[in-house]
C-alpha cells in the first residue's frame, strides 16, 4: 500500500482527495510519503517540493497558473497511480550560497533591488569572469529548466530547455538573457544599494549590502514529477 501525502489548495479539496485516496488503497500519511499529490497551482507545487524534497509529485490543476499540471480527472489519475502506469521526470535544482546560507531553488534564485524607487548596482561574474563591467537595474532572475516559464519567460519573453537562464531585470542598458551549462559558477556581487536575495516563493529574505557577494551554481538535488 504506497504512501500519499496531500497539498491541497483548501481545506476542502484536501478532505476530499483523502476519501478518493482510500477508495484506491492507497495511505495517507505526513511522514515520509512515497508519492505527493498537489491540487493547486505552481506555488503549491513549491511549497511541497520544500517540505518533501525529491520525493515524487502529481500536479493537479486548482489555478490558471500552472503549466505543468495534469488535467486528467483525479480518479483517472489515482487509477493509473495504483498500477504505477506512468513515468517520473527529473529536474535540476540550483542553489545560492551566502556566508553560511545556502537556499534551494526549483524554479529559480531572484535578487532585486531592496526598494523599488532605487536601482541596485552590482557586478556579475560567470565562471570567474567579470560581464560587461557594473550593472545598474533592478537586479537578476537565475532560472532552472524547470522555471524557465516563469519569472524568467516574463522579462525575456523566451524559454530553455538545458542548462541554466539569467534574466537581467529593467537595467539601464539592454543585456540579453544569457544561457549557461549547468556547470556555471555564478557570482553577484552588490557594489552600491541593497537588494533582497529570494528563492521560489519561500517567505525567507535576505538582505544583500553593498560588498556582499552571492554564488549561485547547479546542485545535484533533484525535483521528480510524476508524468501520466
Amino acid at each position: 500500500m504506497a504512501k500519499v501525502a496531500i497539498f491541497g489548495k483548501t481545506p476542502e479539496s484536501k478532505e476530499q482527495l483523502k476519501k478518493e485516496l482510500k477508495k484506491f488503497g492507497f495511505l495517507y500519511t505526513e511522514e515520509k510519503p512515497e508519492i505527493v499529490i498537489t491540487y493547486g497551482g505552481d506555488g503549491t507545487f513549491l511549497w511541497a517540493e520544500r517540505k518533501y524534497p525529491g520525493t515524487p509529485k502529481a500536479l493537479f490543476r486548482y489555478s490558471k497558473t500552472c503549466v505543468k499540471c495534469h488535467n486528467l480527472p483525479i480518479t483517472h489519475a489515482l487509477e493509473l497511480l495504483r498500477k504505477k502506469k506512468y513515468t517520473i521526470k527529473t529536474h535540476n535544482k540550483i542553489q545560492a550560497k551566502i556566508d553560511t546560507t545556502t537556499m534551494l531553488a526549483t524554479n529559480d534564485v531572484v535578487i532585486r533591488n531592496a526598494l523599488p524607487t532605487h536601482a541596485v548596482r552590482f557586478t556579475l561574474k560567470i565562471d570567474g569572469k567579470q560581464i560587461d563591467g557594473e550593472i545598474v537595474g533592478d537586479g537578476i532572475v537565475v532560472a532552472t529548466t524547470f522555471g524557465a516559464t516563469a519569472y524568467f519567460h516574463s522579462i525575456t519573453r523566451k524559454t530553455f530547455n538545458k542548462g541554466i537562464g539569467i534574466a537581467f531585470n529593467n537595467t539601464t542598458i539592454e543585456h540579453k538573457p544569457m544561457f549557461l551549462p549547468e556547470t556555471a559558477k555564478i557570482e553577484f556581487t552588490v557594489t552600491r544599494g541593497e537588494a533582497f536575495l529570494v528563492t521560489d516563493n519561500e517567505p525567507r529574505m535576505v538582505v544583500l549590502t553593498p560588498g556582499k557577494t552571492v554564488k549561485i551554481t547547479g546542485t545535484k538535488e533533484k525535483a521528480r514529477i510524476i508524468q501520466f
